[in-house]
């Protein structure tokens, strides 16, 4: 089978078992966030609209709020080490992550959710296993 076919197979099993996609986190939007990936039921937690905006360096449109800091929040060594790059450094917001504390990528509440550099956020993911999408549970089939 293919991997697009096991994607739209994985797609309508989600569906078919009354599975929501999940919604922006952003405060006032609702639209649905964008799939990653249906072979591995991978989500990001915001949607086209709050992502197109974040990556031209706009605001949310009205009424929207973004969650994301402008500042790894791992300043205050939560993750068990202190996050290397000063905490005046004025961050690109690029090179910020949304993570998800618990690693599900569907659970888009509000206190599981962290700003974190890519330096924090790849060695937390490693840690933890949050990159290994089987590890979490997902129906890999």
């Amino acid at each position: 089978m293919s991997e697009k076919s096991l994607g739209m197979k994985n797609k309508e099993k989600y569906l078919s078992e009354g599975k929501k996609i999940p919604k922006c986190v952003n405060k006032g939007c609702d639209n649905d966030v964008i799939v990653r990936d249906w072979k591995y039921f991978s989500f990001k937690h915001v949607c086209s609209n709050c992502k197109n905006a974040e990556q031209k360096g706009l605001s949310p449109r009205k009424g929207v709020t973004s969650y994301k800091k402008n500042f790894c929040e791992n300043k205050d060594s939560r993750l068990g080490f202190q996050c290397p790059v000063s905490v005046d450094f004025n961050f690109p917001m690029n090179v910020l992550h949304g993570d998800h504390i618990d690693g599900d990528h569907e659970n888009n509440k509000s206190d599981n959710l962290q700003t974190l550099c890519s330096i924090c956020h790849h060695i937390k993911g490693h840690k933890s296993g949050d990159f290994n999408s089987a590890t979490k549970g997902r129906d890999l089939s």
